[in-house]
């Protein structure tokens, strides 16, 4: 993958950067809009967490538009030819920004644990206690690798500014624990998803409806194949060209991950307003069908005008029912789960 040009990957970063926040930021936002002006229901604590993942991201987004402003993307013996203190203020916040990555696609895990509490913790008590200790070790491990990043050099400056003297801990005791904390992190993304995967599959309900709550459950299975294949760039952080130019790769993927996990976590709740934009969409296109003469001419017949439209209107009422039937569907089934659906439990919906 060439990542942008062979001169400057700024602008293919920033582009796939801020593509990326808003999708999420509008997948995030139906979630909230569908559990309080549908569901008619406070925000719960995943909530918080979810809002708590995206705002770090879309912190990050702002933080990597002024790195690229900086040189971010250009070979660092190009930037430094340019303006050599530039460079080093540059590299100083390409060390925090790698810090701020990690924990980038870390939060996200919060709210997928949390929302699978409390949908099937309610016929295993120690869910809560499993996942969270889960979800805990990651966060460790993570805290481990944010402080790496600072004291791996003596003094801290040697960090961004090679030409300081002082000594640097070997580049592979960081990269080996990286490796085994981003494997963990995918591992938990296909625990999570398989999990519910089985939990749901094992319902008595509607079998497209069981598919489609099943399918958006699973979104952790994609996110957790894009953590493997980031794994692939790490190496690519040690490329010659210097950090300016080889963390690209890296922080594409990171990108890529963490809105990744953020739709993940919140594309499940958002079914019953998404519910409402099909039925109100498919509403739309049958009163224009029923509007539009195919022949180009008006009938000019008062009783069928008249007929269309109570027929119209009957259609409507209709149309409202199901939207009502759908949601009230959805919050069975959820209502269902929070408190704990066994296995071969009928759950009609």
């Amino acid at each position: 993958m060439a990542y942008g040009n062979d001169l400057d990957r700024g602008p293919f970063l920033n582009t796939i950067h801020w593509t990326f926040l808003s999708i999420s930021l509008v997948v995030v936002s139906l979630r909230l809009i569908s559990r309080r002006l549908l569901e008619k229901k406070h925000w719960e604590i995943d909530d918080g967490y979810i809002v708590l993942a995206m705002a770090v991201i879309l912190v990050r987004t702002i933080y990597i538009a002024v790195c690229v402003h900086l040189g971010f993307g250009q070979p660092f013996d190009t930037l430094m030819a340019q303006d050599p203190e530039k460079t080093i203020r540059l590299t100083r916040l390409l060390t925090i920004l790698e810090a701020m990555s990690l924990w980038t696609w870390t939060l996200p895990k919060l709210p997928v644990a949390t929302l699978l509490v409390r949908l099937f913790g309610g016929t295993y008590k120690r869910l809560g206690p499993i996942l969270y200790c889960l979800v805990v070790f990651l966060i460790i491990w993570v805290t481990i690798l944010t402080v790496i990043a600072f004291v791996q050099c003596t003094p801290v400056e040697r960090n961004w500014d090679h030409g300081v003297d002082g000594t640097c801990w070997d580049r592979h005791v960081y990269s080996t624990i990286a490796y085994f904390t981003i494997a963990y992190s995918a591992a938990l993304d296909f625990a999570f998803a398989i999990y519910a995967i089985c939990r749901i599959s094992s319902l008595q309900i509607e079998r497209s409806r069981k598919v489609l709550i099943a399918l958006s459950l699973s979104l952790g299975i994609p996110a957790g194949g894009i953590t493997l294949y980031k794994l692939s760039t790490i190496v690519s952080a040690f490329d010659e060209n210097g950090p300016t130019w080889a963390l690209v790769p890296l922080e594409v993927w990171n990108c890529v991950e963490s809105c990744a996990l953020i739709i993940a976590a919140a594309v499940p709740m958002t079914r019953p307003v998404m519910s409402l934009i099909g039925n109100q969409t498919k509403y739309f296109v049958t009163r224009v069908t029923r509007c539009s003469d195919p022949d180009g001419r008006r009938n000019t017949k008062s009783q069928t005008e008249w007929a269309v439209s109570n027929k119209d209107r009957g259609k409507e009422s209709q149309l409202h029912t199901n939207t009502q039937t759908n949601n009230s569907s959805e919050e069975i089934l959820l209502e269902r789960l929070s408190h704990g659906v066994k296995a071969g439990d009928t759950c009609k919906v």
